[in-house]
């Protein structure tokens, strides 16, 4: 009797254990659930088109590429403004990063907030991308000298976390506004060369001569009403392109064939 007893213990011990594992494994190969799926999708959290930069601030997932249409945009490279809002009016339609597009021009600020929004992301703001563009070690290749943008993820202007053309092509929006003149409530000088920058990258000092320090690179002021912050330069700023290159001087509803966005999303 005991002995029986003891049999019937262990074949049911063992039959609890196959069900343990068998529902383990099951687990794991996502059949009743999604733990595996968890783990490999926990290294790549930027997904496609984007890369894992660590900043003093904090991890971000950046966009390599500057902005563009995504597959459900009614209009696949906008030319016009008007372009542009038909494809604000498809809800469907986002921004994408992708290499050897057309990058998305004539998009006002609030625009390129809310594509951004579309995919969970957000433009990112002064110290990112100063922080980020600061990598890059040599800008020769960068465009800045052209009649219009190049398609995206040009080999020659890319940083080496990999994130292209933060510097030319395109100015870039950076989420944050200026109001009458007036920066994290510090006063910001006339256009000028840039002589003084902060910790952002945000001018504090400029001179009608270019500085060598700085890349002579060249900051555009307007100091009434409330402006919009581009960084970087464009594809017709020339030597004025650069690191420190920003215009401080559009309205937030600005759309401009100089102007697109990149995406970043924090972690």
């Amino acid at each position: 009797m005991k002995k029986w007893h003891k049999t019937t213990l262990v074949i049911l011990g063992a039959v609890v254990f196959s069900t343990v594992a068998i529902q383990a494994s099951d687990v794991l190969r996502n059949i009743d659930g999604n733990l595996a799926g968890m783990a490999i999708e926990s290294q790549d959290p930027c997904g496609a088109g984007a890369v894992l930069v660590n900043l003093g601030s904090g991890a971000l997932c950046v966009d390599q590429y500057e902005a563009s249409t995504g597959e459900l945009c009614p209009v696949s490279s906008p030319a016009t403004q008007v372009q542009t809002q038909e494809n604000m009016n498809e809800i469907e339609c986002a921004a994408v990063s992708e290499q050897k597009m057309q990058p998305w021009r004539y998009v006002s600020l609030a625009q390129a907030q809310q594509l951004c929004a579309r995919t969970g992301k957000r433009l990112p703001n002064n110290d990112e991308w100063y922080a980020l563009a600061s990598s890059i070690t040599d800008q020769s290749g960068c465009i800045v000298a052209g009649n219009g943008p190049d398609a995206t993820g040009s080999e020659l202007c890319v940083t080496p976390a990999g994130v292209y053309d933060m510097i030319g092509n395109l100015w870039e929006w950076i989420d944050g506004e200026v109001y009458d003149g007036h920066y994290n409530e510090r006063p910001l000088p006339e256009s000028g060369y840039v002589q003084v920058v902060d910790s952002d990258g945000v001018i504090v000092e400029t001179s009608s001569a270019g500085s060598d320090e700085y890349g002579d690179d060249y900051a555009t002021t307007n100091l009434s009403g409330v402006r919009g912050i581009l960084r970087g330069g464009f594809y017709g700023s020339g030597d004025d392109a650069g690191l420190y290159a920003q215009n401080i001087s559009v309205p937030l509803d600005s759309k401009t064939p100089g102007v697109g966005f990149r995406c970043v999303k924090s972690i």
